[in-house]
């Protein structure tokens, strides 16, 4: 009987002591240190992007939609003679207008997008379309091919920032070295131009000039952020 009764404290505690290690026993880091660096340049606008469209209100909507499609389709088929210029066909509306809760008539539209690094091209164009299409928006961007070939450098310019900071740190905290635990690269979106010079209007503009553009630049940012620790010395 004696020997029962040891036997079931022993074998409690090596159950105790055989435990599987959970996540709160996750050994201590220590001498991790976490910062970030950035690389940013300043980047020409190289694309041009007009959204315009054709808007009817009247008591027919059948004939509204009738009227709008056929200056829709007019301003495509101007558009596609410019090999340079892209164009797309955006959301076609068709909504009652109220008056005194009860509808009073119908607001028909449709725009069309035109994209291209043809400046010239593409503000000749928005001109002669004004005739009968009004401008809702004009701005320029950073093409895909320039957007990636500029990240490309700023990407490797972070890096090196990043393994430079990691010496700076090791070095002022005399320790010999550091290794990377973990790094992330972020590239920025779209950011808002900076304008060098004046903008064409950007709502229905009476006159059928080509409007004056100026391309702008933006900024384009990589950051690294990331995490070092420091090797203890020997």
């Amino acid at each position: 009987m004696l020997y029962k009764s040891l036997l079931v404290p022993v074998l409690l505690a090596a159950l105790v002591t055989a435990r599987p290690a959970t996540a709160h026993d996750a050994p201590l880091t220590y001498d991790r240190i976490n910062f970030q660096v950035s690389a940013t340049r300043e980047v020409e606008n190289d694309t041009l992007v007009a959204i315009m469209y054709s808007e009817r209100n009247g008591q027919q909507p059948s004939a509204l939609a009738g009227e709008v499609n056929q200056i829709i389709s007019w301003a495509v088929d101007l558009a596609r003679k410019e090999s340079a210029i892209k164009v797309q066909t955006l959301n076609y509306q068709q909504n009652p207008v109220y008056k005194n809760q009860t509808v009073s008539g119908w607001r028909v539209r449709q725009s069309i997008r035109l994209e291209s690094t043809d400046v010239t091209a593409l503000s000749t164009l928005v001109g002669e379309l004004q005739k009968r299409l009004a401008v809702a928006s004009l701005r320029y961007l950073v093409s895909p091919d320039s957007r990636r070939e500029v990240e490309n450098a700023l990407i490797a310019e972070a890096l090196g920032r990043f393994k430079r900071r990691g010496k700076l740190i090791s070095a002022e905290l005399e320790r010999p070295d550091y290794r990377i635990v973990n790094i992330d690269v972020i590239t920025s979106g779209a950011a808002p131009m900076r304008r060098r010079g004046a903008v064409a209007a950007m709502a229905e503009i009476s006159s059928v000039a080509a409007p004056t553009l100026e391309p702008g630049v933006q900024s384009v940012t990589v950051q690294v952020t990331g995490s070092i620790e420091l090797k203890v010395p020997q």
